[in-house]
């Protein structure tokens, strides 16, 4: 479904087809995109390992942390490659409580990264990096672009797009203005979106469950 598509739809739920319309479509249009966002992270639905931008980060001797691709949410897999791309070794999740318990020293520490550290923008190296590599992630993220355009359609696989409506629902009666808001119908259409894709994970403790997974660190050649 496109944009279009995807608005249409929610007037005939909304019973807004007769003009002049309740919703004006740039805030449909603005719900709809915040509906993908939300079911990519519920149900985690766009995974990458390939987009340069999201995936790969230039690791430079000497500094530790780096931003993350604000698409990208969830860590699963992190690779270190070094500079002749000949061997490539999977670095462990970690925190910096765990790092303190196991390595001390850490913070000073000149050496190859073994662990990272995902935090709520940044990627950290818990050490000092001692030389040049190419770090290459895997993970899930967020639609790169947003829905503007009439033919435009979700990121998110088809099966999942006339679902969207329920979110677009919530947050339409969920709208403080005397003739439109409706608690009810509100709670109605998220309990509807969250049975289909889920309710949002708690994402501190979504990122605890990662960082003390078993520590085992493997080269790959």
């Amino acid at each position: 479904m496109d944009l279009e598509a995807l608005i249409g739809s929610f007037r005939v739920d909304a019973d807004d087809l007769e003009k002049p319309q309740l919703f004006a479509d740039e805030d449909l249009a603005r719900w709809f995109n915040e509906a993908e966002e939300e079911a990519a992270i519920r149900k985690r639905l766009l995974f990458d390992e390939t987009t340069p931008e999201v995936c790969q980060i230039a690791v430079q001797e000497g500094v530790s942390g780096y931003p993350l691709h604000p698409a990208l949410f969830e860590i699963t897999a992190a690779f270190l490659h070094n500079a002749e791309s000949t061997c490539a070794t999977r670095l462990m999740p970690t925190d910096r409580v765990e790092m303190d318990r196991i390595r001390p020293d850490w913070r000073t520490d000149r050496c190859t990264p073994e662990f990272f550290i995902q935090e709520d923008t940044r990627l950290y190296l818990p050490c000092i990096v001692r030389a040049d590599y190419t770090l290459k992630l895997e993970g899930y993220r967020l639609p790169l672009e947003q829905m503007e355009d009439d033919a435009d359609t979700p990121e998110i696989g088809r099966p999942h797009h006339r679902f969207l409506v329920h979110w677009v629902l919530h947050r339409a009666y969920s709208k403080p203005d005397s003739e439109i808001f409706n608690p009810d119908k509100a709670q109605k259409a998220l309990s509807a979106f969250e049975q289909y894709f889920g309710l949002r994970p708690d994402a501190d403790l979504r990122k605890d469950e990662q960082a003390n997974r078993p520590h085992r660190n493997k080269a790959y050649w």
